[in-house]
C-alpha cells in the first residue's frame, strides 16, 4: 500500500514538473516568435515617424515638463506605473477596451488629443486599438525592452507611455496602435 502511494505521488510530481517544463518552453517559444514577428514588423515600410537609430528621448524633448515627483502627485499609483514607468495593464481589463462612444481619446497625464473614436477598432487584443493617431500628437520610439524589438508610442506632448504600434491593422493605414486604457481619458463628442 505504501509503495503504491509512493509511486502515485512520484508520478504526480513528475507529471507536474513535465507540465511546468512544457509550459515554460512554450512561453519561451512564444517570446521567440513575438521577437521574430516584431523584428519583421520593424523591417516593414509602414512606419513613417520612427528613426530606428535614434537616441533615447529625454523629458526636455517634450513641451510638458514635470518632474517625476510632480507626476506622482498628479497620477494614481496605477496610472503612474503605466504612463511614467511603462508598465502594461492586463488584457481585457481596461475601461476603453470595449468602449464605443463617439469622441476623442486624450492622454491620461496631460490631456493632449491623441486618437479619434472614428479610428478605433476591435483588434481582439484586449486593449483599445486605433488605426491612426491625431496629427503629430503620438510619437513612435524604438523599444528593445524584454528581449524584443518593438515600436513604443508615447504622448508627444508629455512623453507618457501609451502602448505600442504594429503594422497589422486594418485599412486605410494598416497600423494598430495598441494602447493601455489607463493611459487614456475620453472627451465625449
Amino acid at each position: 500500500m505504501k509503495t503504491n502511494t509512493l509511486i502515485l505521488s512520484t508520478s504526480v510530481v513528475i507529471c507536474g514538473l513535465a507540465v511546468i517544463v512544457f509550459l515554460g518552453l512554450n512561453d519561451f517559444q512564444n517570446i521567440t516568435n513575438e521577437h521574430l514577428e516584431a523584428t519583421e514588423i520593424l523591417k516593414g515600410t509602414n512606419y513613417k515617424n520612427i528613426n530606428l537609430n535614434q537616441k533615447k528621448t529625454s523629458m526636455s524633448d517634450y513641451k510638458e515638463k514635470k518632474s517625476e515627483n510632480e507626476w506622482k502627485k498628479e497620477l494614481t499609483e496605477n496610472e503612474y506605473r503605466v504612463l511614467r514607468q511603462k508598465a502594461t495593464e492586463r488584457a481585457f481589463t481596461g475601461q476603453f477596451n470595449d468602449h464605443h462612444e463617439k469622441g476623442i481619446y486624450t492622454c491620461g497625464a496631460c490631456h493632449e488629443k491623441l486618437f479619434d473614436s472614428k479610428t478605433k477598432f476591435d483588434s481582439g487584443s484586449g486593449w483599445p486599438s486605433f488605426y491612426s493617431s491625431i496629427g503629430g500628437n503620438v510619437k513612435e520610439i524604438k523599444d528593445t525592452s524584454h528581449g524584443m524589438i518593438r515600436v513604443e508610442v508615447v504622448c508627444n506632448n508629455c512623453g507618457s507611455h501609451l502602448g505600442h504600434v504594429f503594422n497589422d491593422g486594418p485599412k486605410p493605414t494598416g497600423m494598430r496602435y495598441c494602447v493601455n486604457s489607463i493611459s487614456l481619458d475620453f472627451e465625449k463628442e
